[in-house]
C-alpha cells in the first residue's frame, strides 16, 4: 500500500513493546511498563540492555516477523544486535510491499489466537480516526504501539495526519504536565487516565482526550474536563475487529465509523476491494438505529483490567493447581470509580483451614503463576464449621 509508511523509530518502539509483552508472558520476566518505554532503537536485545536470552531473542524475532507480515528471520548473537537493527531490517521489508499484520489479543498467548488483517484494513481504521482528530498539532501517547488499537491510533493515524507524536510512558506526571501543549491530543487507557489525573495533570487550553480499552464512566470524563480535557473521544474496537466507533462522552451511544454497517444485530465491514465482510463485535451491540449502539457485555466472558482482556474461569482455574486449594470462583467487583477488581472466592481442602501462613502462601502463588493484571486483590476463604449437636 503506497500511503502505508511508518519511521524506523516507530517500528523500533513496536519491536521493543512486543519483546516486552512477549517477557512478560512469564510472570517471573514481567517488565513494568516504564521499562519497556525506555526501550528504543539503540537498547542492546541481550544482557546489557533488554536482556533476552539466544532463545527468547529467535522466539521474538519470529513474532516480530509475524506482527508485520514480513519474512525476515533475526540471528546473531543478542547481545551484539540492538532494535534498531531489527527496525532497519524490518522497515526494508515494509517499504519493499507488505500486505498483512498479525496482533495478538490482550489476555490470549499462542498462534492460534492471533488475528490478522490486511493494511488495506488497518490504514482504513487509521483514515477514520485522523477524522476525529483534525487539528491537532501533536499526538502524545501513553499506551504501547504494538495492540491493533494502539498501533492504530498512536502510529498510522499521526502519520496520516502528518503531525508529530510523543511516546510518553515514561514521563512522570508532574513532567507530562509540563509537556503537554495547546492542541495536543493525549491517549491513554481510563485507568492510566484516572492516575494521572489523581496526580494533577491538567491540559491547557484546546487539548484533547482518546481513551480506549475499557469502558469511560461519566465520573472520569467529568473529571477530565475539570483537567482541561474539554474535546474527548472515546474509541470502540479490538483486536479481532478494528476500529469500529467512537463517542465524546459516556452517556452517549457510540456512532459507527464510515465503513461499517449494521448487519441485523450484528456488523458488516467494506473493504476498499467492495466486498462487504460480517463480522461478530466481540460484545453483544445494543442498536438504537442504524449508526448508533450501546454495549451490553463481552460474548467470551472476559472483563478489562488496566485496559487488559483477563479471564475469571481461567485465574480460578489456575488457583485450583494450588494445593490447598479446593475450589475457587472469581467474582468481578466495581468500585465507585467503575474500576474492575478481581476478588477470588477460595474453598481450600479440609486438611487447610485458612492461616496467616497459608493466606500468604496463595497470595505468593498467585504472584508467581499470574501477571498482575490477573492477581485477585482481594481473597475471601470459606470456612465450614461443624455443628455440635447435644445428646
Amino acid at each position: 500500500m503506497k500511503s502505508f509508511t511508518i519511521s524506523n523509530d516507530q517500528i523500533a518502539s513496536v519491536i521493543s513493546a512486543l519483546v516486552a509483552e512477549e517477557l512478560s508472558r512469564d510472570p517471573k520476566r514481567y517488565v513494568d511498563s516504564v521499562t519497556a518505554a525506555a526501550w528504543g532503537a539503540e537498547t542492546i536485545i541481550g544482557a546489557s540492555g533488554a536482556g533476552l536470552t539466544q532463545i527468547e531473542l529467535e522466539d521474538c524475532a519470529v513474532l516480530v516477523a509475524r506482527f508485520f507480515g514480513v519474512a525476515a528471520v533475526f540471528t546473531g548473537n543478542a547481545n551484539d544486535q540492538q532494535f534498531g537493527d531489527w527496525a532497519r531490517y524490518t522497515e526494508e521489508s515494509v517499504r519493499a510491499g507488505f500486505q498483512s499484520m498479525t496482533f495478538t489479543p490482550a489476555g490470549h498467548t499462542g498462534i492460534d489466537a492471533a488475528c490478522q488483517h490486511s493494511t488495506d484494513a488497518i490504514f482504513k481504521d487509521a483514515a477514520a480516526a485522523a477524522n476525529l482528530f483534525h487539528g491537532r498539532r501533536r499526538l502524545l501517547s501513553l499506551v504501547a504501539p504494538h495492540s491493533l488499537v494502539g498501533f492504530t491510533l498512536t502510529v498510522l493515524t499521526p502519520n496520516v495526519l502528518g503531525i508529530e507524536t510523543k511516546d510518553v510512558r515514561a514521563i512522570a506526571p508532574i513532567e507530562l504536565d509540563n509537556v503537554l501543549q495547546f492542541g495536543d491530543v493525549l491517549v491513554a487507557t481510563p485507568s492510566q487516565w484516572r492516575y494521572i489525573l489523581k496526580e494533577g495533570v491538567g491540559a491547557p487550553d484546546n487539548a484533547m482526550g482518546v481513551s480506549f480499552g475499557e469502558p469511560m464512566t461519566p465520573e472520569l470524563s467529568a473529571e477530565m474536563r475539570k483537567a482541561g480535557f474539554g474535546a474527548q473521544r472515546e474509541i470502540y474496537g479490538s483486536t479481532e475487529t478494528g476500529l469500529i466507533g467512537w463517542r465524546d462522552s459516556p452517556s452517549e451511544p457510540f456512532v459507527l465509523f464510515d465503513h461499517w454497517n449494521r448487519f441485523e444485530d450484528n456488523l458488516i465491514r467494506s473493504n476498499s476491494d467492495e466486498n462487504a465482510v460480517p463480522v461478530e463485535a466481540m460484545d453483544v451491540l445494543s442498536w438504537e438505529d442504524n449508526q448508533r449502539f450501546v454495549l451490553t457485555g463481552r460474548r467470551d466472558g472476559a472483563i478489562q483490567i488496566g485496559a487488559k482482556n483477563v479471564f475469571p474461569d481461567k485465574i480460578a482455574a489456575a488457583l485450583c493447581e494450588h494445593t490447598l486449594v479446593e475450589d475457587c470462583v472469581i467474582k468481578v467487583g466495581k468500585r465507585k470509580a467503575g474500576v474492575n477488581r478481581l476478588i477470588a472466592h477460595i474453598k481450600l481442602v479440609a486438611t487447610a483451614p485458612p492461616t496467616e501462613s497459608s493466606v500468604r502462601d496463595i497470595d505468593q502463588f498467585c504472584r508467581k503463576i499470574l501477571p498482575p493484571q490477573e492477581r485477585p486483590s482481594i481473597f475471601h476463604f470459606e470456612v465450614e464449621v461443624e455443628s455440635k449437636k447435644g445428646p
